[in-house]
């Protein structure tokens, strides 16, 4: 997993999910005004605070199957969250703080400006409304501190290569991008996958059975006679869940004819038997010439 990144395009998960917390959310909306300039609730200027602790954002790596079926996934993160020494109080456990007396405890100081009266946090308390004389000795009384953290990362099965999830930690959030590896027998389009089967002249001709690699097990496939190179079958249900509604994707397996570069001899008299009686030849077949009577036979 690659460290926390500089820039963040991703999108804020649903409002109002029901989702239990610590739970993996799918990002799909945005209101990147929200993130900026805050609700204006807490404060005249918004929330500033908010823009330098915007969550981190983290890549993880999955492989094809991972993303495909969903995995829990283990890994470190780097965190800036509250000081497990001090619970975020800032001063040295076991010590007293002082009251601040320059706002009384409020935390908030008045200024009159002419006609004017603004309230700003207090100057001297930073707005704690107290006075830390022993500082914790890990935050040096900031109430947070970089800690190491181990997530487990609960992958939904479905995930796309480039989506972001969000999660809790502690009392902070992290935003993991995933990148999903190129798998060598499955090629995905949405929830369907593609992959190709390799079959014989004689199961293309007269048809037959296969067995094909699925993404949950090996696949029984029924091979129709007559049956042409780059000809789909569909094997309903057998793809990839649907992140954002119900079901599964299909598997789609393309038929690829394996034509022989080597022939025993008795292959060779049979094909050449066949081709004499071949109709619709669009120019010629080597070992096979045609007589003044229209008829064929084999050439020397």
């Amino acid at each position: 997993v690659a460290g926390p990144q500089a820039e963040r395009h991703h999108l804020p998960a649903f409002p109002g999910s029901s989702r239990p917390r610590g739970a993996a959310d799918i990002e799909t909306g945005c209101q990147p005004h929200r993130k900026i300039f805050g609700e204006f609730s807490s404060s005249s200027f918004g929330d500033f605070q908010g823009v330098f602790n915007q969550p981190q954002e983290y890549i993880m790596e999955l492989t094809f199957n991972q993303a495909a079926k969903g995995v829990n996934k283990e890994f470190t993160v780097n965190i800036t969250d509250t000081c497990e020494r001090c619970d975020g109080k800032g001063n040295e456990p076991g010590t007293k703080v002082q009251h601040c007396h320059y706002c009384g405890g409020s935390g908030m100081e008045t200024i009159n400006t002419g006609p004017f009266v603004m309230r700003s946090t207090c100057r001297r308390c930073g707005g704690r409304g107290s006075i830390i004389t022993t500082p914790c000795v890990v935050c040096r009384g900031a109430g947070q501190a970089k800690q190491k953290k181990k997530v487990v990362i609960p992958v939904p099965a479905g995930v796309e290569d480039g989506q972001t999830v969000r999660m809790p930690v502690g009392k902070r959030e992290i935003f993991i991008t995933f990148r999903v590896q190129k798998s060598p027998v499955f090629r995905r389009d949405g929830a369907d996958i593609h992959s190709d089967l390799f079959i014989s002249i004689a199961q293309a001709i007269l048809g037959g059975t296969a067995r094909a690699q699925g993404l949950y097990e090996t696949i029984n496939v029924t091979i129709p006679p007559g049956i042409q190179t780059d000809q789909k079958i569909r094997m309903s249900g057998k793809g990839i869940p649907r992140i954002n509604s119900y079901g599964y994707g299909d598997h789609y397996i393309h038929i690829k004819i394996r034509v022989p570069k080597r022939l025993t001899s008795r292959q060779q008299s049979l094909i050449l038997s066949y081709a004499e009686d071949e109709t619709d030849v669009e120019g010629t077949v080597n070992g096979v010439t045609q007589t003044s009577t229209g008829k064929r036979s084999t050439g020397n």
